[in-house]
């Protein structure tokens, strides 16, 4: 479990692929292509996938065109 800066744990947020294509503003069947591809790590709950959300911003950093520092 992830702590704060106070040092109480915290849960980790969990999205569904339609959160995530409503976030990016994308198709849902391209979030899926990705999970398919296993280029974002997703895990299967029952029928559907959820992301973790540190594992979409992960995903989401390796695909950045510039660095945010000079």
């Amino acid at each position: 479990m992830r702590q704060n800066y106070l040092g109480v744990g915290i849960l980790e947020q969990w999205l569904t692929l339609q959160e995530i294509a409503d976030e990016l503003k994308m198709h849902i069947e391209t979030v899926r292509e990705w999970v398919r591809t296993k280029r974002l790590t997703a895990y299967r709950v029952g029928r559907d996938y959820r992301v973790k959300r540190s594992d979409l911003n992960k995903f989401l950093d390796e695909r950045k065109t510039t660095d945010d520092e000079p």
